[in-house]
Order: C-alpha cells, then sequence, then structure tokens
C-alpha cells in the first residue's frame, strides 16, 4: 500500500507554509458552509541544521482563532524545565480536548434523540 502515498494529498482545509519548519500548517477548525475565519496555526521551527549554536531558541507559535478573537500560546524550550512545562501544557490541552469532544458526543446523540 506504501506505493499509494505518492498520490496522498493534504485535505483543503491544511495549509503547510515552511519546509525549514518540523510543523507549519494553519487548519480551518469548520467546515465550508460554517466557515468564518476559525482556525488553528501551528509552527514548530526545525532547528537542525544550526544544533552547534546554543542559545537559539526554535521559533514556536500556537494561534487559535474564532471568528473574532484569537489566541497565542507560548511553548517554551529555553531550559529543560521549560521544554518540560511546554509537553505539559500540550498535553494538558490535548487531554481537555478529548474529554470536550465526549462530553460533545454524548450532547449531540442526545440532541438528535429529541429531534433537535
Amino acid at each position: 500500500m506504501s506505493y499509494l502515498l505518492q498520490y496522498a494529498r493534504r485535505p483543503a482545509s491544511i495549509v503547510r507554509r515552511s519546509r525549514t519548519a518540523r510543523i507549519d500548517e494553519t487548519t480551518l477548525l469548520n467546515q465550508p458552509d460554517f466557515d468564518g475565519g476559525a482556525f488553528v496555526r501551528c509552527f514548530v521551527e526545525d532547528t537542525t541544521s544550526r544544533w552547534r549554536r546554543r542559545g537559539l531558541d526554535p521559533r514556536i507559535r500556537f494561534e487559535l482563532a474564532d471568528c473574532v478573537n484569537s489566541i497565542y500560546l507560548e511553548f517554551g524550550l529555553h531550559s529543560p524545565e521549560a521544554g518540560e512545562n511546554a509537553l505539559f501544557k500540550a498535553n494538558v490541552l490535548i487531554n481537555a480536548l478529548h474529554r470536550f469532544r465526549d462530553a460533545l458526543v454524548e450532547e449531540a446523540d442526545l440532541a438528535a434523540r429529541r429531534g433537535s
């Protein structure tokens, strides 16, 4: 099946912007009929080519926007403790989203049964 990967394409909602990043994507958060500009922007610079120089933190950007407002979350890697905290923060967000999705599924099922 690996030969099929050459034909794989990213969904239209994901835009990759850079080749010098581990991730550089902007993903739309709504389906086309509901889109009002909400997105999540993820950027983590790939510093592989400058590994010998110390003190240069990778550029990291995490932005979450609805149709009106946006927030930026900081994920620092300037020390081992900051890196540990950055991973902790990412895991907290992931876990919160999983719990939110589970609750949303339950409420959507209940709404469907009610005929809403």
